[in-house]
Parts: C-alpha cells; structure tokens; sequence
C-alpha cells in the first residue's frame, strides 16, 4: 500500500466513495506541498516508509479539505459526522 492509497483508505473507511476520497485527497495532497514546500513527499511509495505519527499529522489537512468538500458538495451525507 502506498502513501496515497493509505490516506484514501482513511477517507473511505469514514464512508466516503472512492471517487469523493479522490478528488479530496487530491486537495490534500496539493494543500500539505504548499504547507512544507521544501520537502519532497514521496505518496507512491509505501506507506511504512512514514511514522505512523505522520498519518496523524497528514489526517489534520485531509480531514478539514474533507470537511469543506462535504459542505460544498454532500451536506446530507450519512459520514458526515465522522470528519467533526
């Protein structure tokens, strides 16, 4: 598994789709490179190769980009709790 598929799986064992974790984590992904330009991420790579800690650090920005998706575009959805 790599970088990128684990933090879809975190959105999508909070019960987004597979397409809605996508076009998130897509987000995420661009707004963490602006958060530490410098560092040169490695998403398709395995995802051992992070600290778990690191997933913890990576959930804070995909959690509030899935936040503003889900408001913008799935108001009603039934896992919208599970990203408050």
């Amino acid at each position: 598994m790599t970088t990128k598929n684990k933090l879809k799986k975190m959105l999508t064992d909070r019960g987004m789709f597979e397409y809605q974790a996508s076009v998130v984590l897509a987000e995420a992904i661009s707004q963490i490179e602006k958060i530490v330009p410098e560092y040169d991420f490695t998403w398709d790579r395995p995802a051992e190769e992070y600290p778990e800690i690191m997933y913890d650090v990576f959930w804070l920005t995909l959690k509030d980009v899935a936040k503003k998706w889900i408001a913008e575009n799935a108001p009603k959805a039934w896992f919208r709790p599970m990203f408050d």
